[in-house]
This record gives structure tokens, C-alpha cells and sequence, in this order.
């Protein structure tokens, strides 16, 4: 007697079943893989739009401690207390020597007012005895230097000066370094530049 053969397990009747069950999971893996990614591409955008707002030295290492770049603000300020200040200095007055020396310490830190008080005194009786008139002219500015709390500014200036001995055109290119103190530019130092 012959035995029945068996039906063969991969013919067509059961193939599309599994077939179905692989692309199933085909497609679950594929929609897993994908929210993966855009969760991650979510979390990059995030990181990149944090990143942008808070520029430093260092803009896409995470572990930066670098501080934030200052505002158009903080430059503004700073240039705007460094051209008054050589505005100040220029604008003098030998017959009225105390109140020039009173506009100019407004935009002096202590340490800098410590150091022009005693060049101020010697220069006082002179400029008051040459009756010396002087005005100046900001010609342009310019930031070098700048951080949160500090800046150098460049100021090239003309001062256009009368004294009893005659006129004196000046052309001044200073640097002038500015500090915040208590949330307020002030004049730190200054000097000339060749």
C-alpha cells in the first residue's frame, strides 16, 4: 500500500499569510525606526535654535562654558561712553576748570579718577591762566575689543583749541577701555594711538 503523500508546507496557500506577517513587522520596525529619527532631528533643530541664541567662543561644543556674545546694545553703550568722554576731554574750558573736571569724572571709574586727579591739578592753574577754549569733533568709532563687562573702544577725534598763545588744531586716535560697573559703562583708561 502506498502512504498518501503530504501536502508540501510552502505552497501558496500558506505563503501569503507569512508573507503578511513579514511585512507587518516590516512596517513596524520602519515606523519605530522613523519617530526614532524624528524625535532625534526634533532634539537637534532644538539644540541648534539654543545654540544660535546663545553664541560663545564655541558655538557647537555642548559642554561650552564660554560667555554669551554681548548685545548690539552693550556695544552701543560702550562706544556711546567712550565718544563722550573724548567729546569731554576735548571740550575744555581753563576758566571753568573744576566743572570740566566734574563732566569728565561722571564717566570715570573710581580707580580711573584716582589716577587723572593728580595729572588734572597740575594742568589747572595753566589751562586757566592760557584761558584755554577747546571743542571737539568725533570723527569715527569703533569696537575692538568686547565682552559682557568690558570693551576697548577706538575713537578717532579732532579738537579744535584756543588759548591766549594761539589756535592749536589736535588730532586725537585714542583707545579707550571701558568697564561696566553696577550695570553702567565707564571709562576705565585711555590712550593714544600711533
Amino acid at each position: 500500500m502506498t502512504q498518501p503523500r503530504q501536502a508540501e508546507t510552502n505552497g501558496p496557500a500558506e505563503t501569503l499569510p507569512a508573507r503578511r506577517r513579514t511585512f507587518s513587522a516590516a512596517k513596524a520596525w520602519l515606523a519605530g525606526g522613523l519617530t526614532i529619527l524624528l524625535v532625534l532631528s526634533l532634539l537637534a533643530c532644538g539644540y541648534l535654535v539654543y545654540r544660535l541664541n546663545h553664541i560663545n567662543a564655541e558655538p557647537m561644543n555642548p559642554l561650552s562654558n564660554a560667555p554669551v556674545e554681548p548685545s548690539d546694545t552693550d556695544r552701543k553703550q560702550a562706544t556711546a561712553v567712550a565718544e563722550q568722554f573724548a567729546l569731554q576731554m576735548d571740550n575744555i574750558d581753563g576758566t571753568d576748570f573744576d566743572n570740566y573736571i566734574k563732566g569728565i569724572n561722571k564717566l570715570l571709574t573710581t580707580k580711573a579718577k584716582t589716577k587723572n586727579q593728580k595729572t588734572f591739578e597740575a594742568i589747572k592753574e595753566s589751562y586757566k591762566a592760557a584761558k584755554v577754549k577747546g571743542t571737539g569733533k568725533i570723527l569715527v568709532t569703533g569696537v575692538s575689543e568686547l565682552d559682557d563687562d568690558s570693551a576697548t573702544v577706538l575713537v578717532a577725534h579732532d579738537a579744535a583749541v584756543k588759548t591766549t598763545q594761539g589756535n592749536i588744531d589736535h588730532h586725537y586716535r585714542w583707545t579707550v577701555d571701558v568697564v561696566k560697573v553696577n550695570g553702567e559703562w565707564r571709562v576705565d583708561d585711555f590712550n593714544p594711538v600711533n
